[in-house]
């Protein structure tokens, strides 16, 4: 029910805001991902075993999707998108001889900002950005090293399944969170800084030898440097700089 009501209410917000200068987009750009997260284990040894919070480090991914400007009037404008993510986190502990595991997470994601443009040049405005999104998880993969050498995982092993319940499974796939951002437009062009919280608790389940079953309750965050091209003109700014 929470996830029919929270799409219902973005395609309504979508469809209020759409004229005739929609204009569609494409978007590429870098993530610096990771997770806010708390351990609930039973072991003595949290901070040698894998899954201590303490031990997590954010990692590089991409992203790449689409998205569509409906400007509200001049200067106000509803952006939704869509777009495939690569998200995730590093597990760096001191287990098994100063083990790393990188933990790769491939998503679905709807965003909905509202973006507001100042301009301070020709054909240049500032950015501003805010508002939801929510979140699929379609896979994942985990790579591990030892000592500094890679160590071999069968497919089993390598494979991160959202919405699983065995061990090393996201077990949930669902996710929403906010986002805001700052950036600058160029003609068609808009480069943008962002920053996404996630608000829902994925869930990891995990088999240590040392520690057992231990639970890590995970929220995303991720650090966004993105460039999309927006097809068509907008009007002009009525706020434009002399």
């Amino acid at each position: 029910m929470l996830k029919r009501n929270i799409i219902l209410s973005v395609l309504i917000v979508v469809a209020g805001s759409i004229h005739a200068q929609v204009r569609p987009g494409i978007k590429l750009g870098y993530n610096l991902s990771g997770v806010a997260a708390s351990y609930t284990g039973t072991s003595e040894l949290k901070s040698t075993a894998a899954g201590d919070p303490d031990n997590f480090h954010m990692k590089s991914g991409f992203q790449a999707g689409m998205v569509i400007d409906c400007p509200v009037n001049d200067a106000w404008a509803i952006q939704p998108g869509i777009r495939f993510t690569n998200q995730g986190f590093t597990d760096k502990y001191t287990g098994n001889g100063k083990s790393v595991k990188k933990f790769a997470l491939y998503s679905l994601q709807i965003p909905v900002y509202a973006q507001y443009r100042l301009n301070i040049a020709e054909e240049t405005n500032l950015l501003f950005q805010a508002g939801p999104y929510v979140g699929f998880g379609l896979f994942g993969r985990q790579k591990y090293t030892r000592k500094g050498k890679s160590v071999d995982l069968n497919d089993k092993q390598k494979k991160i399944t959202f919405g699983g319940g065995t061990s090393n499974d996201i077990h949930k796939a669902f996710d929403y969170g906010v986002g805001a951002g700052v950036g600058i437009e160029f003609y068609s062009f808009q480069l943008t800084v962002a920053y996404d919280l996630g608000l829902y608790d994925a869930s990891f389940k995990k088999d240590d030898t040392k520690s057992g079953l231990y639970n890590v309750d995970l929220r995303n965050h991720n650090l966004s440097i993105t460039l999309a091209f927006i097809f068509g003109r907008r009007d002009p700014l009525q706020n434009k700089k002399d």
